[in-house]
């Protein structure tokens, strides 16, 4: 198991310097996958990965022979608005989570905010579309602004009251960041990524599996280049 030192290996999708997707340890390389794949036939061995090794996996993908891509593990906290969370959780096959309860704590005063709003997309009710100059984004920001400081003014007033945690956290809105440790084996991030980095994904969703590939590659880059050429 590799513990790595996490200031060096976290990421910042957003660029606000609070959402972030940090590689906390990983177990597994390409070559256990090629081990795993290879047990079947008493063929498994601690010999160097090579050429025979990467045609393997190569094929193990393109036929989507799935298990052996199961024996490893990579584990990020992962810092995020609650509605990228609540996208994330939706795969839980072969994945582990477990995230911050506001039941526990008194959640911090921590917001995420766009760079700029986008304008719902017409034909796509789940999509949405660059602003083509007609939005008001002064408006929309001094909106969000409000709504947030209200919002969270709300839950700490009713703290003050005494207002067990679990229901002052009620008020709190969806853009209130949130943290977790998820746990993906190769096969359910790969998964994970054919999804959310995807163009039907919400963007700031895209940026959190994008810097997720992005710690996960040098770990199976075999792998992972062999998945992207695949997907290409």
């Amino acid at each position: 198991m590799t513990t790595p030192a996490a200031t060096s290996l976290t990421l910042y999708p957003l660029g606000d310097g609070i959402g972030s997707v940090a590689l906390v340890q990983h177990v597994g390389d390409d070559k256990m996958i090629v081990n795993a794949a290879r047990v079947s036939f008493g063929g498994d061995s601690d010999a160097p990965l090579n050429d025979r090794d990467e045609k393997l996996i190569r094929y193990l993908l393109r036929h989507q022979h799935g298990s052996p891509f199961e024996h490893n593990l990579i584990t990020f906290k992962v810092v995020c608005p609650i509605f990228v969370d609540r996208q994330m959780v939706r795969h839980r096959v072969g994945v582990s989570k477990n995230e911050i309860s506001g039941r526990y704590v008194e959640m911090q005063e921590r917001n995420f905010t766009p760079t700029s709003f986008r304008k719902q997309a017409p034909s796509n009710r789940q999509a949405s579309v660059e602003d083509d100059g007609t939005l008001d984004q002064a408006a929309a920001a001094a909106v969000w602004a409000e709504a947030w400081r209200q919002a969270f003014g709300a839950y700490q007033e009713l703290l003050r009251l005494g207002v067990t945690r679990e229901q002052a956290r009620g008020v709190l809105p969806l853009s209130l960041y949130t943290e977790s440790y998820y746990t993906f084996n190769v096969r359910s991030l790969l998964h994970f990524l054919g999804l959310r980095d995807h163009e039907g994904a919400q963007y700031e969703t895209r940026l959190y599996a994008r810097a997720m590939a992005e710690l996960a590659e040098p770990l199976f880059p075999v792998t992972f280049r062999e998945w992207r050429e695949l997907h290409a």
